[in-house]
């Protein structure tokens, strides 16, 4: 981001001081080009490489997907912190990777205990598929 306005937030009343703008990163994260450029900078595979975006509240209340430029950027904090879920909408992301491939998953609102005993509700998972191996990796193919 441009700036951090913690202490802003924590001492000055107006709101307007509190905006923390973002810099072109957050725009060109978008861009499959540019992540696949990213990707060959650290001498990784562009084709099969993805990059793993934290600590960036994804706002999927107003649309925001958190699988971006074509799958090849995945922001993973969607707001596990409570402070964050109503400004995202949901409970966060878990990023799963096994043989069969790489999947998102995003989770709703969990509210109490006592909910959950009264009313039978549960933590709902929605998961999303990133990419799927065609051909499933087995353990000798991994490294160490």
């Amino acid at each position: 981001k441009r700036e951090m306005t913690t202490f802003e937030r924590y001492f000055i009343k107006d709101k307007a001081t509190h905006k923390e703008g973002k810099n072109p990163y957050y725009h060109l994260r978008e861009n499959e080009d540019f992540c696949r450029r990213i990707l060959t900078e650290f001498d990784l595979n562009p084709d099969q490489g993805h990059i793993i975006n934290g600590h960036t509240p994804v706002k999927e209340i107003e649309g925001e997907n958190p699988i971006k430029a074509n799958g090849k950027m995945i922001v993973i904090d969607g707001g596990f912190s409570k402070a964050y879920q109503s400004t995202t909408g949901i409970a966060g992301y878990t990023l799963l990777y096994n043989s069969y491939g790489m999947q998102l998953v995003a989770h709703k609102h969990f509210n109490s205990k006592e909910d959950v005993l009264l009313n039978g509700t549960d933590v709902l998972s929605i998961k999303r598929l990133v990419d799927k191996e065609l051909k499933r990796k087995k353990v000798r193919e991994t490294n160490i």
